[in-house]
């Protein structure tokens, strides 16, 4: 897709420093790292986000992503990483290209990210599984 950089990268036109490249997939650092090794897997082919992947590629995508982690596990040691990917402006997607940051993680405080639990969301539960079916 013109303009989205992830595209270029996954065409060789930006440069990138590749981690993993597969049919299907190819892994990258990170430009903007939050810790070493802080990689992105994508999709070669251009989807948005995770509404819009077909699951087969995602299929692939995944497969990689793993093939990445147990790399940084072999040949690092690093056992310990945050997989995050974020789909939509609302949920602060800055690419528009899908993609899974992989984040070695080695301890300390303020090094994850992290959530604020809401525990009075339990009482709507059965509510919210109602909404499902």
């Amino acid at each position: 897709m013109n303009g989205c950089i992830f595209c270029r990268i996954a065409a060789g036109e930006a440069p990138s420093w590749r981690v993993l490249e597969t049919e299907h997939a190819l892994a990258f650092l990170d430009l903007q790292p939050v810790s070493e090794y802080h990689t992105l897997v994508i999709p070669r082919r251009h989807v948005r986000d995770i509404f819009e992947v077909p699951t087969s590629e995602l299929v692939h995508v995944m497969v990689a992503l793993k093939q990445v982690v147990d790399r940084f596990r072999e040949r690092l040691g690093i056992e310990h990483v945050q997989i995050v990917s974020n789909s939509g402006a609302a949920a602060e997607q800055a690419v528009f290209h899908l993609h899974f940051h992989v984040i070695p993680r080695h301890g300390g405080a303020g090094q994850a990210v992290t959530w604020s639990p809401r525990p009075e969301l339990r009482e709507r539960f059965d509510e919210m599984l109602r909404r499902l079916d």
